[in-house]
């Protein structure tokens, strides 16, 4: 699957990344991990009068990103949208009409008395077979993706308008790869700037503890303020790309660059920096 998505055959790699639900795959899985639900999967079939639990899996970038594939269940006719994710999410995704239901209970309650259920991410793919209308709206290719102009909107909030920049990555399996020591941002940056890390501030302004750490909403208020963001490969570069907020995303080296980074559009606002031209970031926060 990734070797597909690497090399731009997105339908494939979809199609192939599938396999994440085999027992096989799952039973390898680190705790917490996303399970399937004990109800019928949702392969495509019609959806009228219908309702169908979304499980939003993986990173919360992964989480923003796949957002916009959901308003394609209710063209399809589902009767009701159960959307299962974090907390920290619902105020954010809850700007997204079409989801009905918002939960974080996995095994029992309104998620699991759904019809279906589907993982998010598995969206492009079951999408990619409907019916020509349906794959018109949502496109997903080299050439259109739907959203990438940005699908979230927030109101600014009153913080005076500078960049943000955020230099570490969760502590997930890549992050020693893709993460930045805070001097070598300090040195393309400056101080002039505001931290959107969690965990620390290092040579930045903090942001209001408004409780925007454990609320995505609150998050995007204050970048909807920003001039831009400067971010290392993290959800900040999928929510400033969905708000439409200028981004620059500093990649790490060639073999541990995202795939979704190499081709298609997924956002309009977002430009991916290769490690040899970071001399050129200081120029670009000047057009921002």
């Amino acid at each position: 699957a990734y070797e597909h998505l690497h090399a731009g055959r997105l339908d494939a790699g979809f199609r192939l990344f599938e396999y994440r639900w085999h027992p096989e795959v799952m039973a390898n899985q680190a705790a917490g991990y996303v399970k399937p639900l004990n109800i019928p999967v949702w392969r495509g079939e019609p959806l009228m009068g219908k309702s169908i639990t979304v499980v939003h899996e993986q990173g919360f970038g992964d989480i923003i990103q796949y957002a916009r594939f959901l308003p394609a269940l209710k063209v399809l006719g589902a009767k009701k949208v159960v959307s299962l994710n974090h907390d920290s999410l619902h105020y954010l995704l809850g700007q997204i009409s079409s989801i009905d239901v918002f939960t974080n209970a996995c095994e029992e309650g309104t998620a699991v008395e759904s019809d279906y259920w589907i993982g998010a991410i598995s969206l492009p793919y079951y999408l990619s077979l409907q019916h020509p209308h349906v794959k018109a709206l949502f496109p997903c290719n080299l050439q259109k993706i739907v959203g990438s102009e940005g699908y979230f909107e927030a109101i600014p909030s009153n913080i005076p308008s500078k960049i943000g920049v955020n230099w570490a990555t969760s502590k997930g399996i890549l992050h020693y790869v893709r993460t930045m020591h805070p001097k070598n941002m300090l040195e393309l940056v400056g101080e002039n700037a505001y931290s959107l890390n969690p965990d620390g501030d290092e040579f930045w302004h903090p942001l209001p503890n408004d409780g925007w750490k454990k609320d995505w909403s609150k998050t995007a208020s204050h970048i909807k303020a920003m001039k831009g963001v400067v971010t290392v490969d993290t959800a900040t570069a999928h929510l400033a790309g969905a708000l439409g907020v200028k981004c620059i995303v500093l990649m790490p080296k060639d073999e541990f660059k995202c795939w979704r980074w190499k081709h298609g559009s997924w956002y309009d606002s977002v430009i991916p920096v290769d490690e040899k031209d970071y001399d050129q970031i200081p120029d670009l926060i000047r057009r921002m």
